[in-house]
């Protein structure tokens, strides 16, 4: 029987409502008249933007901005007796509308600006004794106007921005005896009325850009005794005024944007205001300078003799100084004493503590000191313990009479000395051979580690090497680098010393059938040769093609995340031209789902999550921002590392924007009317460091790491990689890139963010986050400014900030005004090509189930390529291509390759990473549910499948990262909350909830049932009517993408024969059908 699965929450509201009703019928309350008040709301209702009470009932807030607001509905606000705020910005209401609240004596804030108030309208305002802001921009009021004001003694901020306010206008304004802020930014005011803003003794802040100011006497204004805050952007300002700014050392802001002061004034001013922030477009204070980026070069080495093993010259008796780095710390290593479960432990063992994996040598030596006796080494702790299985709980590490034992009584005899300063640094581990094919089990090889050191030293170091086995099942290794074959197939022996890793292949071919026996495999592309070598060195055979109709779905769902229509499956099947699959695969990239699918896969690895963007105020705009953007340059195919550019180098303002421009520039990407297109390809996405999750360094270090390069750097943090050459100290340099990144409000914004929230329906007394959100999303959509927080690169702190990028040399980047200039070149020229290749490995991991790297994103020394040509080819020609998104889907499904059937032979039957033979894979959470909507959807809704996208899962983003934040279907299937930095955060593994979803889910059973579904097309069909040869072909082409065979058909036919009627058998037929593993699956 089927349970809905939310009956007992519908029974509980069934009964409180009966209850309710009963309650209602037995208590008769009196009905009560409207207050003047309430009906007053009640007139306003659908004409004001946003009205807020108070806890009292009464009404403190109101905001009038919609176009139709009538003179008349202003009669409703003399009701309003408690009202604080107030903002009418109607461009038709004038001078007359101020009449009505004439009265409103407990306003602070009145907001008129953008209205048509003039001269007389000001005069309503003489009995508003309690109003402390007051803005008035953009307005019709003239000199003369500003008389009225000068009874408001309460005022604090006058806002006249935009206005024709000349200098005789600022002589009505003496009587503000409390005027704290000042904005006359684009009003007439020149250098002559300085002497009358001089009188204004109580004032902080002063705005004067974009005036007729020169500078010529702003001595005057060092009469101001609190002016803490002065801007003076956009004039043509006289050099000699710099002489009466270095005098206002009491200052703590100073704007002097576009003013044509050269580089040498802005110097001077930084340099005598040394407590006032000086903001300037002049890039004479800090600027770029182009940093070398070094890399260092192993092969220009002046290589010297390789030294013996320390093992055989200690056996020898030579006369040794074993290194601290080179010996010791690498001997601890292999004996496993710094490892995880032992003194590597953060809580260390023992008693004992030391680094794990090494490579903080000052913590290990400090520790090792304590256990060492340089009068008497033989005394030394650590050369006795290790040596008893009864009182070392590690059990026997050091052989009694060893060389290991050997080995760290010299390095104590010789004065036990740490890593020498200016030591010759480690280059690189090599190992030979390279890679070992194996003929049959049980053969035995062994390898050879030899260290170099950047003096040309080299020195066998096997004996000092850990080895591992990345597949037992293939090859076992000993301690002493032994390799043992052990069962068919491929592998790596990794060998770790110091940060050195190295990767060596290990075959035992399936069969013998290799190189000259190899049968002939068609080889049509590159990948697919690359791909035949490995599997010819394996004996491994590929599948052979699959069908056009596996084909077709395969490609579809890959492509588009859309399941083939009937008609389109008949069209290809009876296609004879050659190159069909190549043409489809072209018209499957000019779709706009192939734009919604893998712009949804972009935002997916960008983290985009309005949840975590709650500290813009405006999660939800700039989220949708954040994804048409991303849409917009996959439509466009714009290559991957430009869009790459755009979020790494995003900043919120353009070059030289003071941040009253940027606010209204900001507003216009989110207004309803004549809205700015935030997607134009010149504009940068700068949401991405806006994320709330990664708000300190090294969270925007390790998610730059796991989205860009595809690494999991998170080791690195506490410790030596143990699968890596990143030490801690490496990843602490490399996280120095990203401690000036900075989401908020910048010191040059701080004092017009708060005045402007204060104006906007968020004064003092209601400052809460809701109030905020709510009043800023209706301001925002009217395209009106609203103090936007920003992204932007905060100045070096001291003289000097040292980083390194990874894999690079130590450098200062505090002359660098964007140190992400300096990690966006480094990406696209460092040797590794990790950038590269970590898109072209996710990429192929969707088609492949597999990632040439697996796990796809995490590419590390000891997770090396299971094809390396392939792989390098593959990034080669992404490079190449111009990073063209476009240019990998084309050429990994036209490969042969990506074309094979999912049925195994003999040889590939087992073979899961060398990509001889298609793989089943469960279907991703939105193209499963999609697949389900189109199966069961009637034609017309069907046929819209792949060109209406708006309403398709594949273009539902999380709306937070909250569990309901999206669809229950869709976290049934494992679509990613966008919360972690793991690929693994999409879950494409089958489970039982998904089964029971399919098979039982009201929701799933409703999909079959609706009313604009197929099966409702066919409920007036009798079994006799129909053709059942064809509706049992058109629910197998819906579904399974082929059309039934002679079991099926027949089977079919007999079951929808035996119903009650055609309706419910086809009902029963289409059930089994998306129950299968045919369906749920890409094969």
């Amino acid at each position: 029987m089927h349970f809905p699965r939310h009956s007992t929450i519908a029974v509980i509201l069934f009964l409180v409502l009966c209850f309710h009703q009963t309650y209602a019928v037995e208590v008769n309350e009196p009905i009560t008249a409207k207050t003047p008040e309430q009906i007053a709301v009640e007139g306003l209702r659908g004409f004001y933007t946003n009205l807020q009470k108070h806890k009292d009932g009464t009404v403190r807030l109101v905001r009038l901005s919609k176009p139709h607001v009538k003179l008349e509905v202003l009669e409703h606000l003399e009701q309003f007796r408690k009202l604080d705020y107030l903002a009418i910005i109607c461009p038709h209401i004038g001078d007359e509308g101020l009449s009505h609240i004439q009265h409103l004596t407990n306003l602070d804030t009145l907001m008129l600006s953008e209205s048509a108030v003039g001269d007389h309208g000001l005069s309503y305002l003489k009995q508003l004794n309690k109003l402390e802001r007051l803005e008035l921009n953009k307005t019709k009021i003239s000199d003369e106007g500003l008389a009225h004001l000068s009874h408001l003694d309460q005022l604090k901020v006058l806002s006249l921005k935009n206005t024709n306010i000349t200098d005789a206008g600022l002589k009505r304004l003496t009587g503000l005896k409390n005027l704290e802020v000042l904005l006359l930014s684009g009003t007439k005011v020149s250098d002559a009325g300085f002497g009358i803003l001089a009188s204004l003794k109580k004032l902080k802040i002063l705005y004067l850009a974009r005036t007729q100011v020169k500078g010529k006497q702003l001595a005057t204004l060092t009469d101001l005794p609190q002016l803490e805050y002065l801007v003076l952007n956009r004039n043509v300002l006289d050099k000699q005024c710099v002489q009466t700014l270095v005098k206002m050392p009491k200052l703590k802001g100073l704007e002097l944007k576009h003013t044509g002061l050269p580089g040498d004034s802005i110097n001077q001013l930084t340099r005598s205001l040394t407590k006032t922030n000086v903001f300037s477009d002049v890039s004479t204070v800090i600027k770029d300078e182009t940093s070398s980026l070094v890399f260092m070069k192993s092969d220009s080495l002046n290589l010297k003799p390789i030294l013996s093993p320390i093992q055989d010259r200690i056996r020898a008796n030579e006369t040794l100084q074993p290194g601290f780095q080179r010996h010791v710390i690498p001997l601890l290593g292999r004996l496993g004493c710094n490892s995880r479960n032992c003194h590597g432990s953060f809580q260390g063992r023992g008693g004992f503590q030391l680094s794990m994996f090494g490579y903080d040598f000052k913590l290990d030596h400090d520790n090792l000191l304590k256990r060492i006796d340089k009068k008497v080494p033989d005394q030394s702790l650590i050369l006795n313990k290790p040596t008893s299985e009864d009182e070392h709980e590690g059990g026997l590490r050091l052989p009694p009479g060893g060389w290991e034992q050997k080995l760290l009584r010299e390095w104590i005899a010789s004065g036990a000395k740490s890593v020498v300063e200016n030591a010759p640094q480690f280059v690189r581990l090599d190992v030979t051979p390279k890679q070992v094919v194996f003929s049959k089990k049980g053969e035995m090889t062994s390898i050879k580690a030899i260290a170099v050191w950047s003096d040309g030293t080299r020195e066998d170091v096997t004996c000092l090497t850990r080895f591992e086995s990345k597949d037992d099942s293939v090859a076992e290794v000993t301690a002493e680098g032994k390799i043992h074959a052990k069962g068919t197939g491929d592998t790596y022996v990794i060998s770790y010393y110091d940060n050195g890793i190295f990767s060596t292949q290990v075959i035992l071919p399936v069969e013998k059938k290799q190189k000259d026996d190899y049968p002939v495999v068609p080889t049509p592309t590159e990948i697919d040769r690359h791909v035949v070598n490995k599997l010819k060195k394996l004996g491994i055979q590929p599948s052979g093609l699959c069908t056009d109709d596996e084909f077709l779905r395969r490609v579809s769902l890959d492509i588009t995340a859309t399941l083939p229509s009937p008609d389109e499956i008949r069209e290809f099947l009876n296609d004879k031209t050659p190159d069909k699959r190549s043409q489809k695969i072209e018209e499957l990239l000019k779709q706009p789902a192939y734009v919604a699918w893998w712009s949804m896969k972009l935002c997916d690895l960008t983290g985009s999550n309005a949840g975590y963007l709650g500290g813009t105020e405006m999660a939800q705009p700039v989220v949708s921002q954040w994804n048409a953007w991303i849409k917009r340059r996959v439509e466009d195919n714009i290559g991957w590392n430009q869009i790459v550019s755009g979020i790494i180098l995003g900043t919120s303002r353009l070059p030289g924007e003071t941040y009253d421009e940027f606010m209204v520039r900001q507003s216009e990407f989110t207004s309803v009317k004549d809205r700015k297109d935030f997607t134009a390809l010149n504009n940068s996405m700068p949401h991405y460091w806006a994320r709330s999750n990664m708000s300190v360094p090294s969270d925007k270090a390790l998610a730059f790491g796991y989205t860009f390069l595809g690494m999991r750097l998170d080791c690195a943090q506490c410790h030596k990689h143990p699968f890596d050459e990143w030490s801690k100290q490496d990843f602490q340099l490399f996280t120095e890139f990203f401690t000036r990144i900075k989401f908020g409000t910048p010191a040059d914004a701080k004092v017009l963010h708060e005045q402007t929230r204060n104006m906007l329906g968020v004064p003092v007394k209601l400052n809460t986050a809701a109030l905020r959100r709510q009043s800023y999303l209706r301001i925002a959509a009217e395209g009106r400014p609203i103090p936007w927080r920003e992204v932007y690169i905060e100045a070096a702190k001291g003289d000097k900030q040292i980083a390194k990028l990874l894999g690079g040399q130590k450098m200062d980047i505090s002359k660098n005004s964007d140190p992400r200039q300096l990690l966006m070149h480094w990406m696209l020229n460092e040797p590794n090509r990790y950038f590269a290749k970590a898109f072209v490995n996710r990429i192929w991991a969707h088609y492949f189930n597999v990632g040439i790297i697996n796990p796809p994103d995490d590419l590390n020394q000891a997770n090396p390529p299971s094809n390396k040509a392939l792989l390098d080819y593959l990034v080669k020609g992404f490079v190449d291509s111009g990073y063209n998104m476009k240019w990998l889907h084309r050429t990994i499904t036209n490969s042969r390759t990506y074309q094979l059937s999912w049925r195994p032979n003999d040889t590939n039957r087992k073979d899961t990473r060398n990509f001889s033979h298609a793989v089943l894979r469960r279907l991703p959470a939105e193209v499963a549910i999609d697949a389900i909507l189109k199966a069961t959807a009637d034609q017309k809704t069907a046929s819209q499948f792949s060109s209406k996208i708006d309403q398709r899962k594949i273009s539902q983003h999380p709306r937070s990262y909250q569990a309901r934040a999206i669809d229950f279907s869709l976290l049934v299937f494992g679509k990613p909350l966008r919360t972690t930095n793991c690929d693994c955060e999409r879950q494409n593994e089958p489970t039982l909830l998904q089964s029971l979803y399919v098979r039982n889910d009201e929701e799933m059973l409703s999909h079959l049932t609706r009313s604009n579904g197929w099966l409702s097309e066919l409920k007036n069909r009798s079994s006799e009517q129909a053709d059942l040869d064809a509706l049992v072909s058109e629910a197998y082409l819906r579904t399974l993408s082929r059309l039934p065979d002679k079991i099926e058909m027949k089977e079919s036919q007999l079951h929808l024969k035996s119903t009650k009627t055609l309706h419910e058998g086809m009902h029963d037929l289409m059930w089994a059908l998306l129950n299968t593993q045919e369906f749920i699956t890409n094969h």
